[in-house]
């Protein structure tokens, strides 16, 4: 496995599912782990668990990623305890109830996009005024996309178009801030069985909508099933220094070809 040993990362909405599988791959290839989340009890885990094994090498801090004072906070307090930030990992992320555009309430528009994307570009922008000021300066960015990043029909509308955004939101931070050092690559991943997303299907669904996303591609089986670990490795990997720039600005689908390319 890569190496992390020195390097700082910050990774939101990380107490628990693939936010903390790539927490844990990172710690263990040396690295200081900066975890964000909005779950105050899933931060209290992960401070007990850790604190036995890691000790000085991670810190947590409860951080809703649309608040742009509480994202300066946590970019702040990283860089105070471990001196920079070498890589952001935007992990936080909801899913929407399946609703198409015309069954879409407002409230629900808004808070998908809110944390999918807003949170990503507040996040994006503070972590590049830290890059940019530290020495020797640059950093890496990798967001968490999805299927859905580049096929409409793979979710509701609102989530659908978070995560289009996300892709967006990659390319064109890759195309300005490559050359200063800051590299943004985005995983576009596929089905997974062990995240906390589906907490948001605790408001119900849009069957209708579900349904008809369903009949439109070939049915998720578990052999389809993206392993949350692998996307960790992947994660680490992608943070070489010789490895992210030249995956600058890529959108890297991870899905274990489902939906079949």
């Amino acid at each position: 496995m890569a190496s992390a040993q020195g390097k700082t990362i910050i990774i939101t909405g990380a107490a628990g599912g693939l936010g903390k599988a790539i927490a844990n791959t990172f710690l263990g290839a040396g690295a200081n782990v900066v975890v964000c989340d909005v779950n105050p009890a899933r931060l209290a885990s992960v401070n007990e668990e850790w604190g036995k094994t890691y000790a000085d090498k991670f810190l947590t801090q409860q951080t809703d990623v649309t608040d742009e004072a509480a994202v300066q906070s946590l970019v702040d307090a990283a860089a105070a305890k471990f001196g920079r930030v070498d890589v952001l990992v935007n992990n936080a992320g909801v899913m929407d109830d399946f609703s198409p555009v015309g069954a879409c309430s407002k409230e629900q528009w808004d808070r998908v996009l809110n944390v999918n994307l807003n949170g990503p570009f507040l996040t994006t922008k503070v972590a590049i005024a830290q890059f940019e000021k530290q020495e020797p300066a640059g950093g890496t960015i990798i967001n968490i996309g999805s299927n859905a990043s580049y096929h409409g029909f793979k979710s509701g509308a609102a989530y659908t178009v978070s995560k289009a955004g996300v892709m967006a939101l990659t390319k064109s931070t890759a195309g300005f801030y490559g050359p200063k050092g800051v590299s943004c690559i985005a995983l576009l991943l596929g089905g997974m069985s062990e995240t906390n997303i589906t907490d948001s299907f605790a408001r119900g669904m849009h069957m209708e909508g579900f349904q008809a996303v369903q009949q439109s591609q070939s049915p998720f089986a578990p052999e389809k099933n993206v392993p949350i670990a692998s996307v960790a490795k992947y994660c680490l990997f992608l943070t070489d220094k010789d490895i992210a720039p030249s995956a600058n600005g890529s959108c890297i689908v991870f899905n274990k070809n489902w939906p079949e390319a």
